[in-house]
């Protein structure tokens, strides 16, 4: 009997042995029918642009948690597909951003790369995204690019498109006549503003009375600040990442320059700096891509969602990394496939409305810009909350 016993559980032992060898290449089929899309992140998640390298990582992560969700997509020829993130940090530095970059190229797996928002780091990206034939999108950065390469695009509004309009559009609303330019002469994106606010003064009717460049993690601005408050502006740009601008603002309210302030990029509209300036922005101005107040229900529930889901609140750089990952799996749906080549002459035409409703269009060459951005101009009321005028 006992014997008998014995053999019984050695039986058992071996068809459930047996069982687990035959169930394996069942679940190994199923995997082999998914394609893995791996996608490489670069951006600033420490140093003076993290609060915008955040919010654009978190907005890519979002769109790649809300496709997995969903079981992934498919193309036309029902290939199926998930989505893998691979996230670097390029600390504020262009040469850590272009090593990471060559890295995801490198990776034969990885069929394009995102970002930087930070255009400190996106433009050396450019030629590099050229040499190494890897498709490059940037979600946030805005500086002028001398020359473009069909292998480069950005989905978000850049400042040589949005800035006119933005100045423009305050200038005529408050009656600026004399107008203070502050600006970070290490940031490829606030420079370009602090240009393109200087070239502009003619043109639109105003004159630049103060122009006063800084450089990046300064603690002391009173020497640009006295020659601001000396020239008696009606208003001042301040071209600056979030942590300077909060200390050039708090700086200018304790110098008892209370005028209206302008900025680019939603800066104004991010909770931090309302929060860090314990609302000192109040009755400043700032643009966005897109407009806060909208409320169409896909966009009021997919702005509701985010918020839960992460710690820091959306801003226009949490739509432009969601935007970003769209913009890829958009062209490999077009292109039936993961080859690089395919998704670069996809992107060169490409013309799609992302599910948060934003236009991406490119014709690139001769550029990569986006050619239908949105804009809405912003005149701050409270945290996160303002009036649009346009």
């Amino acid at each position: 009997m006992n014997k008998s016993r014995t053999t019984r559980r050695k039986v058992l032992k071996i068809l459930s042995s047996a069982a687990a060898v035959i169930s394996l290449p069942l679940q190994v089929r199923s995997t082999e029918s998914v394609i893995v899309v791996k996608i490489g992140h670069i951006q600033s998640l420490s140093g003076p642009s993290s609060p915008y390298g955040i919010r654009a990582r978190d907005g890519a992560t979002f769109a790649m948690n809300e496709i997995n969700r969903a079981g992934g997509f498919t193309d036309k020829n029902n290939n199926k597909y998930v989505i893998e993130i691979l996230e670097g940090d390029m600390v504020n530095d262009p040469k850590q951003a272009v090593i990471l970059f060559r890295q995801h190229a490198l990776d034969p797996t990885v069929v394009a790369s995102i970002g930087p928002t930070n255009s400190l780091g996106f433009l050396p990206c450019i030629p590099a995204a050229a040499q190494f034939k890897l498709p490059l999108v940037s979600n946030g950065s805005g500086a002028p690019v001398k020359q473009w390469t069909p292998w480069a695009y950005r989905v978000n509004p850049e400042a040589s498109t949005v800035t006119p309009i933005f100045i423009k559009t305050v200038v005529k609303t408050l009656g600026i006549r004399r107008l203070a330019v502050i600006f970070d002469q290490t940031q490829d994106a606030q420079t370009g503003d602090a240009r393109i606010t200087k070239k502009l003064a003619e043109k639109i009717g105003y004159e630049v009375v103060s122009y006063e460049a800084f450089r990046s993690s300064d603690q002391d601005f009173s020497p640009q600040l006295t020659n601001v408050r000396i020239k008696k502006p009606d208003a001042i740009f301040v071209a600056a990442t979030t942590g300077d601008g909060v200390r050039i603002v708090m700086q200018l309210r304790e110098m008892g320059i209370n005028i209206p302030l302008l900025t680019g990029y939603g800066a104004f509209f991010d909770p931090v700096y309302w929060d860090a300036t314990n609302g000192k922005i109040k009755d400043c101005y700032t643009w966005l891509a897109q407009d806060p107040n909208r409320t169409d229900s896909t966009f009021r529930q997919w702005l509701d969602e985010y918020n839960r889901t992460f710690k820091l609140e959306a801003t226009s750089f949490s739509m432009h990394g969601y935007d970003a990952v769209y913009t890829i799996i958009e062209c490999i749906k077009q292109a039936n496939g993961t080859d690089r080549s395919a998704i670069q002459k996809k992107l060169s035409s490409l013309n799609f409305i992302s599910p948060i409703g934003t236009r991406i269009s490119f014709k690139n060459p001769p550029h990569g810009n986006n050619l239908n951005p949105s804009i809405t101009i912003m005149k701050i009321s409270g945290r996160a909350s303002g009036q649009s005028i346009l």
